[in-house]
């Protein structure tokens, strides 16, 4: 029987963890590169407040977009409306060919099952172990515990935290507590990723290590990643594609080095580049 106890913060974390299973230490196979998604003219407006005017990006298969932007100018919004947590005033998100707006709640929940989410203050259930914490939707299936165990040890060794999964949320350091997030967000084997925040508050040798997680899984599972960040090193250093959010729209994208040999002045400034 699964564990009751939940902390409040992870509400919303719930009804992203997700159904279908995979065997276990199995990615899904990677094809011929795909839109893995889609993003067209996007509206979001919070009362008189307008967040996102018009937004418009595709991310294919393999990539890791990094989107970039002062605090308040919609990145983390436009990450939950990608993923269905909000629905859009206006314009459309297709993932993985489907529109999740346009479905039920019921159904949206199915529909994320090759996505993974990332929250940004990692969102454990405070009462539960870190075995339970990223087995979670394993749990809710009814799976064997055996074999949920055997899963959550697979997700925690690729995060570097296999040593932990008995410790309780309290016991982990900050670092801890994002790498046990990211194990939780992996444990479906997704084909997408999702990062609010990864490495926020985080010294610097923590950052690099979840920096290199992202970039392994990237590398050897061919997982398409969008991560929303402040950090400007991070960006540059995972990021196969960058995005800069002002006022609501894409003010600029590009590579890496497209980026760093931006004549904008907002961009540079933003990278720190003058």
């Amino acid at each position: 029987m699964f564990p009751t106890g939940r902390c409040g913060a992870c509400l919303t974390e719930a009804s992203v963890v997700a159904e279908e299973v995979v065997k276990p230490g199995e990615f899904p196979p990677q094809g011929a590169p795909e839109q893995m998604i889609v993003v067209e003219n996007l509206h979001k407006s919070f009362g008189q407040q307008t967040v996102l005017a018009g937004v418009s990006l595709t991310v294919q298969q393999g990539e890791t977009l990094c989107i970039l932007g002062r605090s308040g100018t919609g990145k983390s919004v436009l990450l939950k409306t990608i993923i269905a947590l909000l629905d859009p005033d206006a314009g459309k998100v297709t993932v993985l060919g489907r529109d999740l707006h346009a479905l039920p709640e019921s159904q949206r929940l199915t529909a994320r099952k090759d996505l993974g989410y990332v929250f940004q203050g990692a969102a454990l259930f405070d009462s539960l172990t870190v075995c339970e914490n990223v087995g979670f939707s394993l749990y809710q299936q009814g799976q064997p515990a055996a074999e949920i165990r055997e899963r959550v040890v697979d997700s925690l060794a690729a995060v570097g935290l296999a040593h932990a999964i008995d410790k309780l949320p309290s016991q982990l350091s900050g670092g801890m507590q994002k790498r046990a997030g990211l194990a939780r967000a992996i444990i479906k084997r997704p084909r997408i990723v999702l990062y609010d925040e990864p490495t926020t508050g985080l010294d610097p040798l923590t950052t690099d290590t979840i920096n290199d997680i992202i970039l392994s899984l990237q590398r050897s599972h061919g997982i398409t990643s969008i991560v929303v960040t402040h950090d400007v090193r991070s960006a540059l250093t995972i990021g196969t594609r960058l995005i800069l959010l002002e006022c609501g729209v894409i003010a600029a994208s590009g590579t890496p080095d497209e980026m760093r040999a931006h004549r904008d002045p907002l961009v540079r400034r933003f990278l720190g580049l003058d």
